[in-house]
């Protein structure tokens, strides 16, 4: 009866719709790749905020951190910085979504790239609702129902889609802007 019971979970598990739905868009080093087709090279550089740093970048970003830890992908041709990449995971409604914000040298988003989503695919947001974030900067406007509109019937995408956005304008802020980095 256990043993039925496990095969019926599993059965249950991998038929989902959540799983059906599921996509995985990019792996990290091709969606690298895509943010910085001109580098010579791409280095990753690792932060582990102090409590102040956390501190800083939550009240910039107005959006709690996960972690104190920070990846950072610099992309380079020669000794010259082309931009910078971060790589946020986060909860969506209750399932994983994976984004990529390539940032300009001084500090604006060049594009927002999903890499993977797993709630339902009608929750998605397509590549012209992403364009809204390009060229931003961390402002107050840059919010759903400022700057930013909104998702019909995802509501709760738009909101995570755009505070990934801001923490990672605000970690630009206080790790480079800021010379932490």
């Amino acid at each position: 009866m256990r043993v039925l019971s496990i095969l019926v979970l599993i059965v249950l598990v991998f038929t989902s719709p959540t799983n059906l739905t599921a996509k995985v868009f990019y792996a990290k080093e091709e969606a690298l790749r895509a943010a910085f087709p001109e580098a010579d090279v791409i280095d990753k550089q690792t932060f582990f905020l102090t409590d102040d740093q956390r501190k800083q970048v939550e009240t910039l970003a107005r959006t709690r951190l996960d972690s104190k830890l920070v990846t950072l992908y610099i992309g380079r041709r020669g000794q010259k910085p082309l931009g910078y990449a971060l790589i946020d995971v986060h909860t969506v409604r209750t399932l994983p979504e994976a984004v990529m914000v390539v940032l300009s040298p001084e500090g604006r988003v060049a594009s927002t790239l999903i890499l993977a989503f797993y709630e339902p695919l009608e929750y998605l947001p397509n590549e012209r609702w992403l364009k809204q974030f390009d060229q931003a900067k961390l402002a107050p406007d840059l919010r759903v129902g400022g700057r930013i509109a909104g998702i019909t019937g995802a509501t709760l995408t738009a909101r995570a889609m755009t505070d990934a956005v801001r923490k990672v304008l605000a970690l630009y802020q206080v790790l480079i802007a800021k010379g932490g980095g």
